[in-house]
C-alpha cells in the first residue's frame, strides 16, 4: 500500500514539475504573453464598470514571491490596470449627463478626416480642456472646412448615446472606440483668428482636393480614394453593399495587403537599384531601410488606423528577418505586432478590425502550411480556407457572408498586387504633376469604372450572401474550433469532433422554429429612437408593427435595427407588416424592410389594404384584432395620428394593446364606443408619451400592468411627458421608456405565472454605455 500510495504521490509530482516548466516557457514566449494580455483587456472591457485599481494591485504584490508563471500574472495585472486607468479617465472626460442638450461657447480645431454629406458636415473638434474630443455636425455650412481648422462658436452638445438593440451596431461602443467626448451640432461658428494647425489629415484633405477635379465625374473616385489616400466617405452604400456581398471590402481599405505590397515592391526595386549602382554596398539593409518608409508614410496617408498599425509592426518584423537574415517564427511577429497594438491603444480589443485581421493573417498562416504545393491549387485553396474561416466572425460581427468571395477574390488579389502600386504611383504623379498625372489618373478610374458592373452583377445573383445567426458566443468559439480541426492533417485524433463543434453555429443558421411554445408570444419594442417598431413573435410567425424612422441625412432605422435585429433571432420572413400611420417615424423604415425580407404581407399605411376594425387573424393560438378605425371613423381632414390603427393581441399569458399614435380624441370615442374592449396587461403607450395622449379615461380603461414607451433619448419634445408617467404609475402600471432601458423584451408563455420583462441595456452592460 505505501508503495501504491508513493508511486501516486510520484506521478503527481512529475505533474507539477511538467506544469511548471510549460509556465516556465510560456512567460518567455511573446505568443503565450500576447494571449494573456488580450484576454486581460477585453476582460476588463467586459466588465459593467471599471475594474478597480487595488485589484491588479494586490496581484503584483503577489508577484513579487518567485513562482512558475509569474510573469503571466504580471502582464495580466498590469494590462489590467492600464485599461481600468484609461476607462476612467475617458468616463471622466464624458461631457455629463445632466447637462446634455445644453448649449455652450467652445474653441477647437478640426481632426480627423471631414465628412461632406447631402444637408451636412460631420466633423471631430478637438479641444484643450474636456471634453476633449467632440463629434459634431454642422448644418447646411463647413463645405470648406479642412482638418487642422479653428473654430468658436456656439455648439450644442449631448452625453455620447445610442440605440441599444440585440444583434445591431453599437453606435455607443463606436463612439467610445473613437474617443468622443460629447456630440451635437453647431448653432453657429466662426472660423478663428489663429492659423491652422498642421496634420498629415489636413494633407491628405488637400490631396483629395487636388486630384478632384479628374474624379469628379467617375463614380470610381470613392473607390480611387480609398486605395490611396484611405478616405472611403465618398463610396457609395450601393458600392457598400457590393463590396459586401463579394466579400472585397478589405481590398479598400488600407490594411495588411496594402500595406505588404507596397513594402515589397519597394524593398525588390530598391535592392535591385543598390546592387546595380553600389554593388559593394549592404543592399538588403539599405532596401529594408527604404521598403519600411515607404510603408511608414502610406500606413500615415492612410490615418494610421488599426489594420495599417497591425500590418506595419509585421512588415517590420519581416524586413528585420530577412535583413539580419534570421528564420522568425510568423506567429511570433504576430504575437508582437499584438502585443504593440493592444498597449498603444487597448480599446483596439473590442473592435471587430483587431479579430478580423490578426484572425486572417494568424488564419492565413496556417493554411500556408497546409496547401499544396501546386500552384494554382493551392491559391484556390488559400481562398476557400480563409473565407471559410473567417465565415464565423464575419457572422457574428456583420450578420452575412459572402459565399462567392473566393471566386471574386481569387482574381481581384492578384490584379490588387499590380493595380494598387500603380494607382498610388499615378496618384502621386497627379499630385505633384497635375497636368501629367492627373488625365492619366482620369483613364485608370475610367478602366475601373467599365470593370464594376461585371462585380455588381456578382453582387446580385440571390445566393451571393447568406445572413447567418451565430446563437452566442460559445457557438462562436466552437465553430472557429471546428473549423480548425478540419483543417488539420487526416489522421489527427479529434479531428471526427469537428462537426459536432460546427452544430450549434449552423443550427442558427437556418432555424425552422424559436423556443416559443404554442400559445406563447415574444415581444419586442426595439430601441429606434425617437420613433417605433415593435416585432411580435409567436411560434411560426412574424409581426412586425411600425417600422422606425427615416431622416434626410440616410439614417432608416429599418435598414439598422429593424432587419438585422429580426436576423438576429433567425426570422428572415415577415409574416405581416403593418404600419399604424404614415408619419415619418413609424412608416420611415418600412421600405428598408421590404426590400431586405420577405415580406408576406402588408397592412396599414403605405399598402394597398388600409387598417380596418373587424380584421382578425389567429397564429399559433394567438389571436391578433384591429379594433380601430372603423369605415365611419376615417373623416376628411383627419391627422395622421387620429387615423393610427389600433392593435389588441389576445395570448393565454396576456392581452397586449398597440395603439400607434392615437390622441385624446380618438381615446374618448373609443372609451364610449366599448371600454371593455381596451382592457389590457400591456400597453405600448400611444404617440411617444406625448401629454396628447393617455387621457385619464383611456387609461382607466386599459388598466394595465406594464406600460411600454418608445421615445428618443432627450428628445426636444420632452417625450414622455411627466404627467403621463404619472397618470400611468397612478393606474399601477410599470413604466419602461427605451430610451433609458434600451430595447425592451417581453416573453409571454402560456403556462408562466407572470409575463417576463428583459431591458437589454440591464442584460448587456458595458462601461462605455450611457447612464
Amino acid at each position: 500500500m505505501t508503495g501504491q500510495w508513493g508511486a501516486i504521490a510520484g506521478r503527481q509530482a512529475g505533474w507539477l514539475r511538467a506544469c511548471a516548466w510549460a509556465l516556465r516557457v510560456a512567460e518567455r514566449d511573446p505568443r503565450w504573453l500576447a494571449v494573456c494580455l488580450v484576454a486581460a483587456v477585453g476582460t476588463t472591457y467586459l466588465q459593467p464598470t471599471p475594474v478597480p485599481l487595488w485589484l491588479p494591485v494586490v496581484a503584483l504584490l503577489l508577484c513579487l514571491w518567485r513562482w512558475p508563471g509569474r510573469g503571466l500574472l504580471v502582464v495580466a495585472a498590469c494590462a489590467t490596470a492600464w485599461t481600468s486607468f484609461g476607462i476612467q479617465q475617458q468616463l471622466a472626460a464624458r461631457w455629463p449627463v445632466e447637462r446634455s442638450g445644453e448649449t455652450v461657447t467652445m474653441t477647437g480645431h478640426v481632426a480627423g478626416v471631414v465628412a461632406h454629406e447631402a444637408y451636412r458636415t460631420r466633423f471631430v473638434l478637438v479641444r484643450d480642456t474636456a471634453p476633449y474630443r467632440l463629434r459634431l455636425a454642422w448644418y447646411d455650412h463647413g463645405d470648406d472646412l479642412l482638418p487642422g481648422d479653428c473654430l468658436t462658436g456656439a455648439f450644442k452638445l449631448e452625453t455620447p448615446h445610442g440605440s441599444a438593440n440585440p444583434g445591431t451596431f453599437d453606435y455607443e461602443a463606436w463612439l467610445w472606440r473613437e474617443r468622443i467626448d460629447a456630440t451635437g451640432y453647431i448653432r453657429h461658428a466662426t472660423h478663428c483668428d489663429g492659423r491652422a494647425t498642421w496634420s498629415i489629415d489636413r494633407l491628405r484633405a488637400l490631396a483629395v482636393q487636388r486630384i478632384a477635379p479628374y474624379l469628379e465625374a467617375s463614380a470610381m473616385r470613392g473607390i480611387i480614394e480609398a486605395l490611396t489616400l484611405g478616405i472611403r466617405d465618398r463610396i457609395s452604400d450601393a458600392q457598400w453593399d457590393v463590396l459586401r456581398a463579394t466579400g472585397t471590402s478589405h481590398l479598400v481599405a488600407i490594411s495588411g495587403l496594402h500595406i505588404g505590397l507596397i513594402a515589397f515592391w519597394l524593398f525588390a526595386f530598391a535592392r535591385w537599384l543598390v546592387l546595380r549602382i553600389a554593388p559593394r554596398a549592404p543592399a538588403s539593409l539599405l532596401a529594408g531601410g527604404v521598403a519600411f518608409a515607404g510603408a511608414l508614410s502610406y500606413a500615415l496617408l492612410a490615418g494610421f488606423a488599426l489594420p495599417t498599425q497591425r500590418a506595419l509592426v509585421m512588415v517590420a518584423g519581416g524586413l528585420f528577418a530577412v535583413v539580419t537574415m534570421r528564420r522568425i517564427a510568423v506567429s511570433r511577429i504576430l504575437a508582437i505586432a499584438a502585443i504593440v497594438v493592444v498597449v498603444w491603444a487597448p480599446v483596439s480589443v473590442i473592435t471587430p478590425g483587431f479579430w478580423l485581421s490578426f484572425g486572417a493573417v494568424a488564419w492565413l498562416v496556417y493554411l500556408a502550411r497546409m496547401a499544396t504545393r501546386r500552384r494554382v491549387l493551392g491559391f484556390i485553396g488559400l481562398q476557400l480556407g480563409l473565407v471559410a474561416g473567417l465565415a464565423p466572425l464575419g457572422a457574428w460581427f456583420f450578420g452575412q457572408t459572402s459565399l462567392i468571395a473566393p471566386l471574386v477574390n481569387a482574381v481581384l488579389i492578384p490584379t490588387a498586387v499590380g493595380l494598387v502600386p500603380l494607382l498610388l504611383l499615378v496618384t502621386i504623379a497627379a499630385l505633384v504633376v497635375p497636368t501629367l498625372g492627373g488625365p492619366v489618373l482620369a483613364l485608370v478610374a475610367t478602366v475601373l469604372g467599365a470593370a464594376w458592373p461585371g462585380l455588381a452583377a456578382l453582387a446580385a445573383w440571390p445566393w451571393s450572401t447568406v445572413q447567418p445567426v451565430v446563437p452566442g458566443a460559445i457557438a462562436l468559439v466552437l465553430a472557429v474550433t471546428g473549423i480548425a480541426l478540419l483543417a488539420m492533417p487526416r489522421g489527427l485524433p479529434g479531428r471526427w469532433l469537428a462537426p459536432v463543434f460546427l452544430l450549434p453555429a449552423l443550427l442558427g443558421w437556418r432555424p425552422a422554429i424559436d423556443d416559443i411554445p404554442a400559445g406563447g408570444l415574444r415581444v419586442t419594442v426595439l430601441d429606434v429612437g425617437q420613433g417605433l417598431a415593435v416585432v411580435v413573435r409567436t411560434r411560426a410567425h412574424t409581426l412586425v408593427y411600425d417600422a422606425g424612422p427615416a431622416y434626410r441625412t440616410g439614417f432608416n432605422a429599418g435598414s439598422a435595427f429593424v432587419v438585422p435585429y429580426l436576423r438576429h433571432v433567425g426570422r428572415a420572413r415577415v409574416d405581416r407588416l403593418m404600419i399604424s400611420h404614415s408619419d415619418i417615424d413609424h412608416m420611415g423604415g418600412a421600405q428598408a424592410i421590404v426590400d431586405q425580407l420577405k415580406v408576406v404581407r402588408r397592412l396599414g399605411a403605405g399598402s394597398a389594404q388600409p387598417c380596418c376594425s373587424g380584421q382578425h387573424w389567429r397564429w399559433d393560438g394567438v389571436d391578433f384584432s384591429v379594433i380601430y378605425p372603423r369605415d365611419s371613423d376615417i373623416a376628411s381632414g383627419m391627422t395622421d395620428n387620429a387615423r393610427s390603427c389600433l392593435l389588441r393581441i389576445d395570448a393565454p399569458a396576456g392581452r397586449i394593446l398597440l395603439p400607434g399614435d392615437i390622441e385624446a380624441a380618438t381615446e374618448a370615442q373609443l372609451v364610449e364606443r366599448d371600454a371593455n374592449a381596451l382592457a389590457a396587461d400591456v400597453l405600448v403607450v400611444a404617440h411617444h408619451g406625448s401629454a396628447s395622449s393617455s387621457s385619464n379615461a383611456f387609461v382607466e380603461a386599459v388598466s394595465p400592468s406594464l406600460a411600454l414607451i418608445s421615445a428618443g433619448w432627450h428628445n426636444r419634445w420632452g417625450f414622455p411627458n411627466a404627467a403621463v408617467v404619472g397618470r400611468l404609475g397612478a393606474a399601477g402600471a410599470d413604466v419602461i421608456n427605451t430610451a433609458t432601458s434600451g430595447a425592451i423584451e417581453l416573453d409571454m408563455a402560456p403556462d408562466a405565472p407572470a409575463i417576463s420583462v428583459t431591458r437589454w441595456r440591464e442584460r448587456a452592460p458595458r462601461v462605455w454605455h450611457t447612464p
